[in-house]
Formats: C-alpha cells, structure tokens, sequence
C-alpha cells in the first residue's frame, strides 16, 4: 500500500521519507524494513531516497534525530509550563511518560530498541541512541538539583532507570501495566529523600 502524498519538492519529500520511515521501523524493526519498502510506502522514487539518504544508515539516524526532537520537544514545554516549581514539573514529565508509555500500541523506547539491533559495529547508530539516554540523565540530574534533596544525583539515576523500566514494559504489554506505576514509583523515591541541610 502506497500513501500517495501530494506532489512534494525539496526538504517536504525529506519529512514525507522520514516519517514513513520512522513509522515503519517502530513497527517492524530497523533490520525488517529495506529502503524498497520505504520508498514503496512512501509513494516517493528512490531517487529522492538517496538523494537525502546515501544510506540506509544515514535514513536509520534522521529518524532517530526526528525522534530526538520530538521527545524534548515535549520535555521542553512542560518545563515551560512549570517555571521555578521544580517538583510540578517532575510530576508533570513524568505524568506524559507514563502515558505514552501506557497507550495502546506502543512498542518501546525507540532509542533502546534500535540500539539492540546493532552491534558495536554500527558506532553511529549506537552513540546516537547512547546521546539521547545521556540527556535524560542530564535533565533528570538538573531538574532533581532544583528540587533540594539529599543526594539529588543518585534520585535523578533513579528516575532515570524506573523511566527506562516503564518504557520497556509498556512495550510488552498491550496498554496499562506496571507503567501506569511510574509515578507512584517515582513518588516513593522521592519521599526517601529528605531535604537538603541547606534548607534546614
């Protein structure tokens, strides 16, 4: 099945092979899905395909950049919609990740996925998944900073893995399960942390 789009030109035939893409390799696998395929999905000429995309592996990293964005984008406003209340925007990340991690058909962390589909060969794609973990941990680190905790860095890795844990059950499960826990978990968590003796 073709999805025909309209008459594209320029960087929209770049997004148009992009999202086929990254629809088709979260459904299937990356290793699944041959750049024939996409074009055929894509309604596109594989001309247009290699001509963003020399490889497969470049298109396997547009995609992953596509995902990238589209993940802190959603970071970036709930941020901005808690200024200076650290604490709300904690509950706020973690209310959103819980429910995409809870949706019906949803497959995973595409990040951690792609990542086991490749040995350490494929260095690029790996270190690009590897980048995208790094900076969880980096905004959980800064947002639990904020909050003036005891040990606010081993609460943010803490966060880190029970937000990794949910994505990866939510992945196995239809919709729901032990996901729909991620923030009673990370409520536990944080209740074992007292306040810093700064605040005392």
């Amino acid at each position: 099945m073709t999805d025909k789009p309209k008459q594209l030109r320029g960087v929209a035939v770049r997004d148009h092979l992009v999202d086929t893409a990254a629809r088709l390799f979260y459904e299937n696998g990356t290793h699944a899905v041959g750049v024939d395929e996409v074009v055929r999905r894509s309604g596109m000429a594989k001309a247009s395909l290699y001509r963003w995309f020399p490889s497969k592996d470049d298109l396997i990293l547009a995609v992953l950049q596509r995902r990238d964005d589209d993940f802190w984008q959603r970071w970036d406003a709930q941020a901005a919609a808690h200024p200076g209340d650290p604490r709300a925007e904690l509950e706020a990340q973690l209310a959103w990740i819980e429910e995409l991690a809870t949706r019906d058909g949803y497959r995973g962390c595409a990040f951690v996925n792609t990542a086991a589909e490749f040995d350490a060969g494929k260095v690029d794609i790996r270190r690009r998944c590897l980048q995208h973990e790094r900076e969880l941990g980096r905004r959980l680190h800064e947002l639990t900073q904020r909050l003036d905790v005891a040990d606010s860095a081993l609460l943010a890795d803490q966060l880190h893995v029970a937000i990794v844990g949910a994505f990866a059950v939510g992945g196995i499960y239809p919709s729901g399960g032990p996901a729909a826990r991620l923030r009673q978990l990370a409520h536990r968590l944080m209740a074992v942390y007292p306040e810093s003796a700064a605040r005392g």
